[in-house]
């Protein structure tokens, strides 16, 4: 009886410790993540307005 109860308890923590490792990992993505967005964002608010009418290059003209 003592086996199957060490059993139990070892795999408990087992799994707590991936548990923890999980998280740490998704909290590192979730952090990466937003950096790239941040980068992203001074990327493209760094690129100059090119179109000063709304309509500009929303036309084709097929007859050309």
């Amino acid at each position: 009886m003592d086996a199957s109860i060490s059993n139990t308890v070892n795999t408990a923590l087992a799994l707590q410790d991936v548990n923890l490792n999980q998280e740490i990992q998704a909290r590192v993505l979730k952090k990466a993540l937003n950096a790239q967005a941040d980068t992203a964002l001074t990327l493209m608010q760094s690129l100059p307005v090119l179109a000063v009418d709304a309509t500009l290059g929303s036309r084709i003209d097929t007859h050309a």
